[in-house]
């Protein structure tokens, strides 16, 4: 595996602390605890260090995005097209598209827009109504002052320079547009203290405060940021399961290794039932803490 240490995206100081480490829990291909980092000036939150982009294909597996287009996923879709501007006539692309099916779901329902699609890791779209792009956004070289909506659900925490996509989403918005993206929440339960980063996938995990700062950064405008656990499920239930198996002696590479014991599990087990109760609700989304957030920014 190749690694890569870098300094701060958002402001190139390469200082920073440690805030936890982790492995990839998912795969489990490797016992290697990710360093996740937070920036000693502008407090943006990153793995460090971290797979370089040709090591990084390995953690996105054959069939990644198989059953995207699967009818499960209308229920996200609609509470994502809740959130999107009037789309008659307008020129849409939508960032990491997977297979196109986010923009088929809205041609389906009636929405009349010139639908553009890009994505680095699909081979490409089945629906002839949209116009599809193979590759990465800051390298596509669209028109300057193209589109009238960009939008990325769950991409920008994915990404290896977030400074390059604002840029380029600036470059390519008409006056006027709106980019549109869903990230996770550093300064959530869910990022802080139930471990829930999908790392180290989770390249940049954000906040409020680097949201805006990126918008200053790029010369666009911050207009809203929505805390909101409807998309994805952003709440911190896992944060009881982690204390408490803290406590009872569990370790990241106890459980990579299976070596977990019945006191471990006891004591996580308990903790899980705390986590249901305790996060049965959305509450953290109203005190605008939940672990999803959606910003909508405007070209001036």
């Amino acid at each position: 595996m190749e690694l890569e240490h870098i300094a701060c995206d958002l402001c190139g100081n390469p200082g920073y602390r440690v805030r936890y480490r982790k492995p990839d829990n998912w795969l489990r291909g490797s016992l290697y605890a990710f360093p996740v980092v937070e920036c000693d000036e502008c407090h943006l939150v990153y793995v460090n260090p971290r797979p370089t982009m040709a090591a990084m294909s390995s953690f996105y597996p054959t069939g990644y995005h198989d059953g995207r287009d699967h009818a499960s996923y209308w229920p996200r879709y609609q509470e994502q097209q809740a959130l999107l501007p009037e789309l008659t006539g307008k020129r849409v692309l939508d960032i990491g598209c997977a297979r196109g099916d986010f923009l088929s779901f809205l041609l389906d329902r009636g929405h009349d827009f010139e639908a553009h699609g890009i994505d680095a890791f699909s081979m490409g779209v089945a629906d002839p109504r949209i116009s599809f792009t193979k590759g990465s956004f800051n390298s596509a070289a669209y028109p300057e002052g193209w589109f009238d909506l960009v939008m990325a659900w769950a991409v920008f925490e994915h990404l290896h320079e977030p400074s390059s996509y604002f840029t380029e989403a600036a470059r390519v918005l008409a006056p006027g547009g709106k980019l549109i993206i869903l990230v996770t929440n550093a300064e959530s339960l869910y990022g802080r203290v139930a471990y829930l980063e999908d790392v180290p996938r989770h390249t940049y995990h954000y906040s409020e405060k680097t949201l805006a700062a990126y918008a200053e950064k790029s010369s666009l405008r911050l207009l809203d940021v929505r805390y909101d656990d409807r998309i994805f499920d952003g709440r911190g239930r896992g944060m009881f399961r982690i204390l408490l198996g803290r406590l009872a002696g569990f370790s990241w590479e106890k459980m990579m290794r299976n070596e977990l014991q019945q006191h471990h599990r006891a004591a996580m087990m308990v903790g899980g039932l705390l986590d249901t109760m305790l996060f049965a609700t959305h509450w953290e989304a109203k005190l605008r803490r939940s672990g999803i957030m959606v910003a909508t920014y405007e070209k001036p």
